[in-house]
């Protein structure tokens, strides 16, 4: 049912070429003329296969292959116009790479869009262009859940063809453990002592690592954009991106590329919500926990805990939890219910991935949740469900003791391909047996089918973060076309500036930006004027602020600050790791030196007396002691 693919898979058959054979390559087509032939010739021999150069060439090939109708004129044409769209891919063309994509699927025939995605062979050309699809449309979280999808799905063929070679190789007694090759992927056949190899017999792996790069690099571009919008992005790839673990077995963290969180999120938006209103759970939270005099986890990395067992008197909570998919099919963490003592401060564990959001369900009034970064306490009302961020530090306080649901779901656009792959790869980490593998993959796999689209929709729907991120990336284009227009039009101008018309055009264009420059410059009078305001406030209000050994000491945190800033730009981690500890240190002696100042004021000092001062009082000495002291720990605490 299927025409016009031969060429596109053509090269798979090269896993059955031996070593010190010459590797099998594509034929040139006979139908093209001898100027086509060298180009596709000089295609076939580039080695950088989506470089501009081979990007050139393919624009000038594809010209050489319009209306031919042989019998496999299709199929080239299939392959030159999906290397097309991801080179205008990698450019940021998304309009023109989703023509591309479009036209190279249709040249392949194929049944439909969503027949490709049920074909593990060819589901990543589909992916590729719904990635192109939501980028032309600023939706950015859809787009980069559908880049995360291609790279797992291409992963996974790699892993095929690898397995293949390695049998063809182990027939011959020569084959190298199949786990040393396929940690080589990470490198994309560039690094490594078996893969480079390997590659020049089956040319076909060249293809893939390179489009599986060029999916890494659209990622890693996007994560770093969003991070620039959310910070808490940054904070949490440094802690999660650090679990890699070897082979075919990860650690218990994790971290999720382009996948942002907003702090509190509300609960109409939660489809695991919903689902738990619906199946009485609310109900019977409030009923059964009611009793309870200590926390207990209910559910752990998929299975039932002490807490659902045979008369605890959770069961009707637990049958609720266990009826929503992405909570009960939720490798990482746990679901418990927490004891909040009256007057006590109960800090939540931190997440274990960002691909997970948490649910909290007060089952009486009185309790609050402080979520670090975000301005207010949330209020935990009875019954009320409330969904946050909890890879952010999260505190619950309470008036009289209160019992809380602190349930962990799936994050709604982490996919269902995703979240399979990662309870296989983490089985061994989770204690999770081939049956309880198989039990998670199956709910995962089966709400997918049905509810994963919806669920996704609705988490975005009248989301301010998602929108945010969009209207970010939009003005960035109309910045940057504006820039551009502005940049030819001046052009234009200057090369016809002979001509006293368009001579005076120009000078309006320049009386232009000269009125710009003007506003600018009035706004920075404006807004230094209004700092010189703020700090003569500050003067008044609390004078030793502008002792010369506190405003040193603020400067010198400042420097400190923007030293991290520009680590994190450049991706420096152990850079900023190390800026993080000098930040903290000095914020101490910030601390230290505007009590100090205090001090000095209090006793009729002066700015003039801080800066002379050459020593200390025996008794404040030791009362400064005493405060870093404790200052230790704290911190150390």
């Amino acid at each position: 049912a299927v025409a016009g693919t031969a060429v596109l898979f053509a090269a798979i058959a090269t896993v059955g070429a031996q070593p010190g054979q010459q590797p099998q390559k594509i034929a040139v087509p006979n139908w093209l003329d001898d100027e086509g032939k060298d180009i596709f010739k000089d295609l076939e021999d580039d080695e950088n296969i989506y470089g501009d150069n081979s990007c050139e060439l393919r624009e000038k090939l594809l010209k050489k292959m319009a209306g031919k109708g042989e019998k496999d004129a299709s199929d080239h044409r299939a392959r030159v116009l999906l290397g097309l769209g991801l080179c205008t891919f990698r450019k940021g063309d998304y309009t023109m790479s989703k023509k591309r994509l479009e036209s190279a699927i249709s040249e392949m025939n194929f049944p439909s869009e969503d027949w490709m995605l049920q074909n593990q062979q060819v589901a990543h050309l589909a992916l590729i262009k719904q990635a192109a699809v939501f980028m032309s449309r600023h939706e950015i979280t859809q787009a980069s859940t559908a880049l995360r999808r291609c790279r797992e799905i291409l992963d996974r063929n790699l892993k095929k063809i690898l397995k293949q070679v390695h049998k063809q190789m182990g027939a011959q007694g020569q084959s190298p453990p199949l786990e040393n090759i396929v940690e080589e992927l990470a490198g994309y056949g560039k690094t490594g002592q078996f893969l480079p190899m390997i590659m020049k017999q089956v040319p076909v792996l060249s293809q893939d690592l390179s489009f599986s790069e060029l999916v890494d690099q659209a990622l890693d571009n996007l994560d770093r954009r969003i991070a620039g919008l959310d910070p808490s992005l940054k904070a949490k790839k440094l802690r999660l991106d650090t679990s890699k673990g070897k082979g075919t077995s990860k650690g218990s963290l994790m971290y999720v590329r382009s996948l942002p969180t907003e702090a509190v999120v509300s609960a109409e938006r939660s489809a695991a919500v919903q689902e738990f209103i619906s199946n009485g759970g609310i109900d019977a939270l409030k009923e059964e926990v009611a009793a309870l005099e200590k926390g207990m986890t209910l559910i752990k990395r998929t299975k039932e805990s002490s807490g659902c067992k045979e008369g605890k008197g959770l069961e009707k909570t637990c049958k609720a939890l266990n009826a929503v998919a992405d909570i009960a099919a939720n490798g990482f963490g746990e679901t418990r219910v927490v004891m909040v003592k009256a007057g006590k401060q109960q800090v939540l564990d931190v997440c274990e991935t960002n691909a997970n959001i948490a649910i909290l369900i007060a089952a009486k009034d009185g309790a609050t949740a402080k979520i670090k970064g975000f301005a207010e306490p949330v209020t935990l009302s009875a019954g009320e469900p409330v969904v946050i961020d909890f890879c952010r530090e999260v505190t619950l306080e309470a008036s009289s003791g209160v019992p809380v649901l602190f349930a962990q779901a799936w994050h709604p656009e982490f996919a269902a391909l995703e979240r399979s792959t990662e309870l296989r790869a983490r089985s061994k980490n989770f204690e999770l047996s081939e049956d309880d593998v198989k039990a998670a993959t199956k709910v995962v796999n089966d709400y997918a089918k049905k509810n994963w689209e919806k669920a996704a929709a609705l988490w975005r729907k009248d989301s301010e973060g998602h929108a945010s991120i969009k209207a970010s990336f939009e003005n960035e284009i109309s910045e940057k076309k504006k820039a551009a227009d502005d940049v030819a039009e001046a052009k234009r101008l200057e090369e016809d500036a002979g001509d006293e018309e368009k001579q005076k055009k120009l000078e309006e264009l320049e009386l232009k930006r000269a009125e710009k420059r003007k506003k600018a410059e009035a706004a920075e009078q404006l807004r230094l004027k209004r700092k010189q305001q703020l700090e003569e406030e500050r003067a008044q209000r609390d004078p030793w602020l502008n002792f010369p050994s506190v405003l040193a000491a603020e400067t010198h945190l400042a420097e400190l600050k923007e030293a991290r800033r520009d680590a994190n730009a450049k991706l420096e981690f152990d850079l900023s790791t190390q800026l993080t500890k000098d930040i903290a240190a000095a914020e101490r002696a910030l601390k230290k030196t505007t009590k100090t100042a205090m001090k000095l004021h209090k006793k009729g000092g002066t700015a003039a007396d801080d800066a002379t001062a050459k020593g200390k009082t025996a008794a404040s000495e030791a009362e400064d002691k005493e405060e870093t002291a404790e200052e230790k720990k704290v911190e150390k605490k």
